[in-house]
């Protein structure tokens, strides 16, 4: 596991806890689902997902329309400069 402080884009309170346990996991997840779609919802993941969309559709079927954490398992964070 791993801890990292910078941030590559801001996070709402409301998923913090969802985007911290992904970059505590990130190795683990790079390791079997390099640019799958992760789906955490808590301290839990949902499972893995070939597109958003299919990780959408998991989340909003298997929670309802409450907030879940999607994202797609990377080693390093692109970042856009506007």
């Amino acid at each position: 596991m791993r801890s990292r402080s910078n941030r590559p884009y801001p996070v709402t309170p409301l998923l913090e806890k969802e985007y911290k346990y992904y970059l505590c996991h990130l190795d683990e997840f790079c390791e079997g689902h390099l640019h799958r779609f992760v789906l955490i919802k808590k301290d839990k993941v949902a499972g893995f997902y070939g597109s958003y969309a299919e990780a959408l559709k998991a989340g909003v079927n298997g929670f309802g329309n409450v907030p879940f954490f999607i994202k797609e398992v990377e080693r390093e964070e692109a970042v856009h400069s506007f």
